[in-house]
């Protein structure tokens, strides 16, 4: 029986192309990469000093544009990698000082069995619990955006290790590098960040532990030492979540010691409505003049899974040698002297893709 060859090479071309696409299929289920993003805006009226009206960037959460992927190794390693660069959307401008990728730059390893590895600028351990704690997630309205709760986002040249979940329990564990260069008034583990975190979670209750040593930036200064600890319960109708902090030395001054606090409760009024409120303070030793307080109202209503509107209203009762401010997720709170107190209105809208 004889062919056609015209036949023949249809088919042969059919049988290569299905080949192409499986191998194309199979190659995107092993490495995918995701392009992502928030931009968040919002309006503030805010009186410290005086009244101000502002638009700016950055309000529950900070505006951002990123990139993410992971590729399947085989016996269960990973290769995974991230670089989001934080946007301040009201001028076009990057966020994090200009820096390119400022808000994370990692790459690393992972696998179910044994945990992650990465390397790169990362989150600190302390500063991933309290911000999962927060009732305003260290965004408009939180008492660690203001301040008056000490947190330190990121660490550079940075080495963090990730457990697997094990009976409900992850540890994470960080160092970043300060890579200074030893002398007579420096040594060589200068600057260097030391941080060691905890979470459990079992049904509706939730903690963390956190603890932070920051190595004096020179011999002059002293370590500062951050000892965190949070908790949540969800009991349905709210949830209650509340954080206590106590500081050594903060930013490497001797005897600047303080005890810092959060309480909230978040309120799903419907399925596209939630109310929520916050108190946070600090107490610092032996100086009342540098005591504050801060109170919180919010609410959220989503438009889409997407898509959300909010409003928080804040106050902050300063002290008489403290001018905190109602600092947003990357926005600024209204000018204010020290033992000035400070309220602001926040109104803005926030879209995720």
């Amino acid at each position: 029986m004889q062919r056609n060859p015209t036949i023949f090479r249809r088919g042969a071309f059919a049988v290569l192309g299905a080949v192409a696409l499986a191998a194309s299929a199979s190659a995107q289920a092993q490495s995918s990469v995701t392009l992502y993003g928030i931009v968040d805006m919002f309006v503030q009226y805010g009186k410290g000093d005086g009244t101000q009206l502002a638009v700016q960037s950055g309000g529950v959460s900070s505006s951002r544009l990123g990139f993410k992927g992971t590729e399947d190794l085989g016996g269960g390693l990973k290769a995974n990698f991230q670089l989001e660069q934080g946007i301040l959307a009201d001028t076009g401008a990057l966020g994090n000082g200009g820096l390119a990728f400022g808000r994370q730059a990692w790459v690393g390893l992972s696998s179910a069995d044994w945990g992650s590895l990465s390397a790169g600028r990362q989150t600190i351990p302390q500063y991933d619990i309290l911000d999962s704690f927060d009732t305003f997630g260290t965004g408009a309205g939180s008492s660690a955006s203001s301040s008056i709760v000490s947190t330190t986002s990121r660490a550079n040249n940075s080495v963090k290790y990730r457990s697997p979940t094990l009976a409900g329990f992850t540890g994470v564990a960080l160092v970043g590098l300060g890579e200074t260069t030893p002398s007579a008034t420096n040594s060589g583990d200068n600057a260097n960040v030391y941080s060691l975190g905890g979470t459990y979670s079992a049904g509706a209750f939730s903690a963390g532990l956190a603890l932070n040593v920051f190595k004096r930036g020179t011999n002059a200064q002293q370590d500062a030492r951050y000892a965190l600890a949070s908790a949540s319960y969800d009991f349905g109708v709210a949830k209650l979540s509340g954080t206590v902090q106590k500081v050594r030395n903060l930013a490497g001054n001797e005897a600047a010691d303080r005890t810092e606090a959060m309480l909230g409760v978040s309120v799903p009024v419907s399925d596209r409505n939630t109310v929520s409120a916050a108190m946070g303070q600090v107490r610092t030793s032996g100086s009342d003049e540098r005591n504050a307080r801060q109170w919180t109202l919010g609410g959220t209503h989503l438009l889409s899974k997407r898509t959300s509107l909010y409003a928080v209203l804040s106050h902050i009762d300063n002290g008489a040698a403290t001018s905190y401010t109602t600092t947003t997720a990357t926005g600024t709170g209204p000018t204010t002297s020290a033992g000035k107190d400070v309220s602001s209105l926040q109104v803005g809208v926030r879209h995720a893709f």
